[in-house]
């Protein structure tokens, strides 16, 4: 498997397991069931785990982004601030559209709480 085909697979795997957290998040908040298990709670890291992977994988190919010998560590500490600056800094105003989608994408759990409380009847 090439860099470029785990980069993707990478990008798939992460958006495919946010949309899924959503969906179970908004079926267990429409059933009003808690957070059931530990295994549970412990998926809602994958997403982050990908995520730093993904950027670790997509900065091979970006030449201007410099790799230091502890990047990895620095990404698991500095994701947050660190994801809207290598966007904006690899793909320019597009980076930006993407820094979006990945926060719709991360906060789709509370996006679907809040149209099923907007829909159901008080």
């Amino acid at each position: 498997m090439t860099h470029h085909e785990k980069k993707y697979y990478l990008i798939l795997v992460l958006v495919g397991s946010l949309l899924l957290l959503a969906v179970s998040d908004g079926i267990s908040y429409f059933r009003e069931i808690g957070s059931i298990s530990l295994s549970t709670n412990l998926l809602h890291f994958l997403p982050l785990i990908l995520l730093v992977l993904w950027i670790d994988a997509d900065s091979r190919d970006y030449p201007q982004i410099s790799l230091p010998f502890d990047r990895g560590f620095l990404l698991w500490l500095f994701w947050l601030p660190y994801l809207p600056y290598y966007l904006w800094r690899t793909r320019g105003p597009k980076g930006l559209l993407m820094f979006a989608g990945f926060l719709l994408l991360f906060f789709g759990g509370y996006l679907v709480y809040f149209g099923i409380y907007l829909t159901l009847p008080n």
